[in-house]
């Protein structure tokens, strides 16, 4: 099967890092290399990493210098840069960016592989997200929820696969919050298909965005719409579909106010003329789709 790497950010991850790791290694197709980052924990992340990745010549844990703060976006696609261009001599054909706050079930990679294998013009690929729900005490149950954020157009970004060839035509990942959609706009634009395999379940413990308060994350996610190039008609149908999530209704408004805040400001777009056209005849195709009860 093709050979891929896996790339892997952490910052203060000594809560998931053991059972995330565990689970990489009892991957039924392994990869060539599984890379740990660790960007500035000041918890015990390194230390279990190490002691885990010993009897593995082929997990490296490596620390990246630089500040210690969250910084939504930005921070996570350096770090993958990072590690990335520590390996620039690899015979990957696909590179994974894999979050460390999550249990993979054993053949994971065997089906995200094979599919590329299946389909050559897929350029990114991935299973779906899901977070385990509470009982009454707060502990984590066996049962899971798949994350709202989740559709069949949209690999997630704790989970994306990328073909070597599609991460090169996209220009790698950008350092920007929204890195994980403008990608796959990116990927698209350039001819490559994303593959969304639902039945592909991945446990992700620390639900998105859980480090960000709710209300500056939406009006982010706005200003993001107008650095994607949505335009007011696609950014109003976007920020309405947040109306679900916390706080209810706010959610959505407060997505939207984001978006015309950036439009009055105009701060500089991350896509191209041509691409930003592309884009909106893509989104506006997927609008008359879904409408009309149509697949992929």
């Amino acid at each position: 099967m093709l050979p891929y790497g896996i790339i892997t950010p952490a910052h203060n991850e000594e809560h998931f890092i053991a059972d995330f790791m565990r689970s990489v290694i009892a991957q039924t197709h392994r990869p060539d290399a599984f890379v740990i980052v660790d960007d500035g924990s000041n918890d015990r992340t390194t230390d279990i990493a190490r002691e885990i990745a010993a009897d593995h010549d082929w997990i490296h844990i490596l620390n990246r210098p630089g500040e210690t703060r969250h910084q939504i976006g930005s921070k996570v696609v350096e770090t993958f840069r990072f590690g990335l261009e520590q390996f620039p001599e690899n015979r990957w054909e696909a590179v994974v960016k894999l979050d460390a706050d999550l249990i993979l079930p054993p053949g994971y990679f065997q089906r995200v592989i094979q599919q590329l294998e299946d389909e050559p013009g897929v350029g990114i690929c991935g299973g779906v997200c899901a977070v385990p729900l509470r009982d009454d005490t707060g502990a984590e149950t066996d049962r899971l929820a798949v994350e709202k954020l989740t559709d069949r157009y949209h690999v997630r970004g704790p989970i994306k696969t990328y073909r070597m060839a599609c991460y090169r035509d996209i220009g790698g990942l950008p350092p920007i919050y929204g890195w994980d959609t403008l990608d796959e706009l990116l990927a698209e634009y350039h001819g490559w298909k994303i593959r969304v395999l639902p039945d592909l379940v991945v446990t992700h413990r620390r639900p998105t965005g859980a480090k960000t308060p709710p209300l500056r994350l939406h009006k982010m996610t706005g200003e993001m719409f107008y650095r994607l190039g949505y335009g007011p008609v696609i950014s109003l149908i976007a920020s309405a579909k947040r109306y679900r999530m916390k706080p209810l209704g706010v959610s959505a408004l407060w997505s939207y106010l984001g978006y015309l805040q950036a439009a009055l400001q105009k701060p500089e777009q991350n896509v191209t003329p041509a691409q930003r056209i592309f884009i909106r005849k893509l989104r506006y195709r997927r609008m008359r789709d879904k409408i009309a009860g149509k697949r992929a």
